[in-house]
């Protein structure tokens, strides 16, 4: 079996991009918390805050 060797990048960070479909299953399903990560623009931190006040105003009506 061949494995391959990856070089981690000296910061400790990964540059990812995710659907925001995506993004808001892992966040609701409790798989991602957005302290786990950072936004890299304005633009993203605003489509961010919005699907988080929809996934609590979501489970609240469901409460």
């Amino acid at each position: 079996m061949k494995t391959d060797n990856f070089v981690i990048n000296q910061t400790g960070s990964i540059h990812l991009a995710f659907d925001p479909n995506t993004l808001e299953y892992l966040i609701r399903e409790g798989k991602l918390h957005a302290s786990d990560f950072n936004c890299l623009d304005k633009k993203s931190k605003n489509s961010v805050w919005d699907l988080m006040r929809t996934v609590a105003i979501s489970s609240i009506r469901l409460s």
